[in-house]
C-alpha cells in the first residue's frame, strides 16, 4: 500500500474517532471554557488542512524523485513558505504605492436628499423638497501626501529587497540540504567500508585463533571494533534519512519521497575570487543592503512629512446643484459653483514639533541599522571566505591521508597473516583509515557549504548555478566600480 494513501487513511480515521477532536482542549496558560472552545475549533481546522494535504499528497506528488542542484534550488524557490510570505509582502508594498498616490488623484462626488413635510398647524400643508449634486476637487499642493508616496515607493522597494534576500536564503537553504544528504550517504558508504573491513579482519583472526595461532584476545577485540563499526553504520543511516526528511521539507514534497541525488559524491572545483572582489561585489550587489538602505530613504521621506504640518494644503473645488420646491427628484433649478480651499494649523498643541522629533529619532535609527548592515555583509563575506580557503586546505591533506591509511592497513593486514604483526596494528590501522575517510568527505562537504554561503553573502543572482559565482564576481569590475563610487560621494 502506498505509504501516503495510508496517511490519509489514518488520518481520516483520526478525524472521524475523535482522535484529534476531543471535547476539551487545554493550555498551560489558560483553560477558561471559551479558550477551549476557540482551541477546539482551530484543532478541528487543523485536522481539516492535515486531511486535505494528504489528499494532495497522494494526488500530486511520486514516491520518487530524482534531484540535482538545479532542480532542487528550482523547487525550493517555487514551494518555500517564507519566501512566498515575503513575495506577498512585496505585492503589498506595491498596492500600497498605488492606494498612497490615489490621494493625488481629483475626487468626485454625488449627494441627493429628499424631504417630504407636514405643516404644523394646516394637516393639509404637504411640501417636497429634493436636491442633489456633483462635487470636484483637485489637490493642488499636498506636502504630507508627496512625502508619503515617496515614502511608500522606497518601502516597496525595500519589500523587493526583502523578497530576493528571503529566495537567497531559500536558494542556500536548499543547496546545503542537498549537500547535506549526499555528505551522509558518503558517511554511510565510509560507515559500511569499514564494517567490511573490520569483518574481514575477525575472519582472519578467527580462522588463526582455530589453529592456534593468536588468543582469543584478539578474537575479542576484533569483534568489539566489528560491532562498534556496525553500530556507527546504523546512525549514520538514520542521520542520512533524517537529511532526506529535511531536504523533501526545504523543496516542499512529502516527508515520506524517496530522493535520488544526481550526485554521488562532493566534488571540487575551484573558486578564483579574491576576498578583496568578493566584498566589493557584495556591498554593489547584496540584497539586504539594498533594503537598509531603502528603509533610510522611507525615514527620511516620514520626517518630510513631519514637517508638511507646519505647510498649507491647497486645493480646487467646482460644483454643479439641483434642487426641486415641489418633488423628490431635484431637478428644477441648477446652480455651480468654483472655488479653492487652503488649510494651515496655525498651532497644534506642539503634536507637529513632538512628531518631529519622533521621525528624526527614527531616522538616525535606520541609519545606524544601515551601517551595521553592511558591517555585517563584509562579516559574512570574510568568514565565508576564510572558511572556503581553510576547507580547500583540508581537502588535498585529507585525500592523501586516506591513501596512506588504506595503504596502512594493507600492510598491517598482510604483516598480521604473516604473524609478524599484532591484532592491534591492524585495528589501529583500520580505526585511522575510517577517520581519514570521514575526513575527507567532511572537507569536500565543508568546502561546497562554504562556497555556497559565500555566493549567498555576496549576492549571486538566484539564476546563477552554486559553484559557477567565480567569474562572474571576478569579470564585474566591482573593485574599480567602488572606488569610483567613493571618490564620487568624497568631492
Amino acid at each position: 500500500m502506498n505509504k501516503k494513501a495510508l496517511t490519509l487513511a489514518i488520518l481520516f480515521s483520526m478525524a472521524t474517532t475523535g482522535a484529534f477532536a476531543s471535547d476539551l482542549v487545554t493550555t498551560t496558560v489558560n483553560n477558561s471554557g471559551k479558550l477551549s472552545k476557540l482551541q477546539e475549533q482551530a484543532v478541528l481546522l487543523t485536522q481539516k488542512q492535515l486531511a486535505d494535504k494528504a489528499a494532495k499528497d497522494v494526488a500530486t506528488f511520486p514516491s520518487a524523485l530524482a534531484l540535482n542542484e538545479v532542480k532542487t534550488v528550482d523547487l525550493a524557490l517555487k514551494n518555500n513558505r517564507t519566501a512566498k510570505q515575503s513575495m506577498w509582502a512585496y505585492e503589498a508594498a506595491k498596492s500600497t504605492v498605488s492606494a498612497t498616490a490615489a490621494s493625488k488623484n481629483p475626487s468626485v462626488g454625488y449627494s441627493y436628499s429628499a424631504t417630504r413635510a407636514r405643516g404644523a398647524t394646516d394637516a393639509s400643508s404637504v411640501t417636497e423638497r429634493g436636491t442633489n449634486g456633483f462635487s470636484l476637487s483637485v489637490p493642488v499642493y499636498t506636502p504630507s501626501v508627496d512625502a508619503a508616496i515617496d515614502g511608500a515607493r522606497y518601502d516597496r522597494e525595500s519589500a523587493g529587497a526583502s523578497y530576493e534576500e528571503a529566495l537567497q536564503t531559500a536558494k542556500l537553504t536548499a543547496i546545503s540540504d542537498y549537500y547535506t544528504l549526499i555528505m551522509y550517504r558518503n558517511l554511510v558508504d565510509v560507515a559500511q567500508q569499514s564494517v567490511r573491513d573490520y569483518d574481514g579482519h575477525v575472519t582472519n583472526v578467527q580462522a588463526q585463533y582455530n589453529v592456534g595461532l593468536v588468543a582469543s584476545s584478539d578474537v575479542l577485540a576484533a569483534r568489539t571494533n566489528l560491532a562498534d563499526a556496525q553500530t556507527t553504520l546504523i546512525t549514520r543511516q538514520n542521520s542520512a534519512d533524517v537529511a532526506e526528511t529535511d531536504l523533501n521539507i526545504v523543496i516542499g514534497y512529502p516527508v515520506s519521497t524517496s530522493i535520488e541525488t544526481a550526485d554521488k559524491e562532493m566534488r571540487y572545483l575551484p573558486y578564483n575570487v579574491t576576498l578583496e572582489q568578493a566584498k566589493a561585489y557584495a556591498l554593489l550587489h547584496r540584497a539586504t543592503l539594498v533594503k537598509s538602505a531603502m528603509d533610510v530613504k522611507s525615514a527620511e521621506e516620514s520626517v518630510k512629512q513631519a514637517k508638511a504640518g507646519y505647510l498649507p494644503t491647497v486645493s480646487l473645488t467646482a460644483g454643479k446643484n439641483y434642487a426641486s420646491d415641489d418633488n423628490y427628484r431635484g431637478t428644477s433649478n441648477n446652480g455651480w459653483s468654483v472655488g479653492a480651499n487652503a488649510s494651515l494649523d496655525i498651532w497644534d498643541g506642539g503634536s507637529t514639533r513632538n512628531t518631529i522629533k519622533v521621525r528624526e529619532a527614527q531616522l538616525e535609527s535606520a541609519k545606524e541599522a544601515n551601517l551595521a548592515a553592511v558591517d555585517g555583509v563584509l562579516y559574512d563575506v570574510q568568514s565565508a571566505y576564510l572558511n572556503l580557503r581553510a576547507a580547500e586546505q583540508t581537502i588535498s591533506s585529507t585525500k592523501v591521508a586516506v591513501e596512506e591509511g588504506q595503504e596502512s592497513f594493507r600492510i598491517a593486514s598482510l604483516r598480521y597473516r604473516a604473524g609478524v604483526g599484532s591484532n592491534l596494528d591492524v585495528l589501529d590501522a583500520e580505526t585511522s583509515l575510517t577517520t581519514a575517510r570521514n575526513n575527507y568527505v567532511q572537507a569536500l562537504y565543508n568546502y561546497n557549504i562554504y562556497v555556497a554561503t559565500l555566493e549567498q553573502a555576496v549576492g549571486v543572482p538566484l539564476e546563477t548555478p552554486v559553484g559557477h559565482g567565480a567569474p562572474l564576481i571576478a569579470n564585474s569590475d566591482s573593485v574599480n566600480t567602488l572606488a569610483n563610487l567613493a571618490a564620487q560621494v568624497t568631492k
